[in-house]
């Protein structure tokens, strides 16, 4: 009971929403808001089931989602192409103890590591901005 069910946490260097409901559940949530923000899933990663077919038994659930917004990733691309490596972004899910716990990295902090260009800063504030809407959008 650390946090409150449905909470949304806006860390240094994360965003995060914590739900105490099934993970299919949550999970057709953050799917259902990404679509609704306007977000593409590229791919799903089941780290649990592809750990676990190599003798990696995690005893939790975790997956993590690659998303982006085209628009805003070939703006980025333009201004410039070696920021490729942080593309696409990634939102992870994992359960733990019945608490299902939603993260992403704050672009406007990872991109600052590799870009002081004001247009870049911009471009981050953008997508997280975009991400916050996604992961309040999963609250009911």
């Amino acid at each position: 009971d650390l946090l409150k069910a449905e909470s949304f946490i806006r860390g240094e260097s994360t965003l995060a929403v914590v739900f105490d409901t099934p993970f299919d559940d949550v999970a057709a949530r953050l799917q259902g808001s990404l679509a609704a923000n306007g977000l593409a899933v590229l791919h799903v990663h089941e780290l649990d089931r592809m750990l676990g077919a190599k003798g990696f038994a995690l005893g939790m659930r975790c997956r993590v989602y690659e998303v982006c917004d085209a628009h805003l990733a070939a703006q980025l691309l333009a201004l410039d192409p070696g920021l490729s490596h942080v593309l696409p972004c990634r939102i992870a899910m994992h359960d733990h103890g019945g608490v299902v716990t939603v993260t992403a990295p704050r672009p406007v902090v990872l991109m600052a590591e590799f870009s002081h260009a004001a247009s870049v800063a911009r471009l981050a504030r953008s997508f997280e901005a975009g991400l916050q809407r996604v992961l309040m959008g999963m609250q009911p």
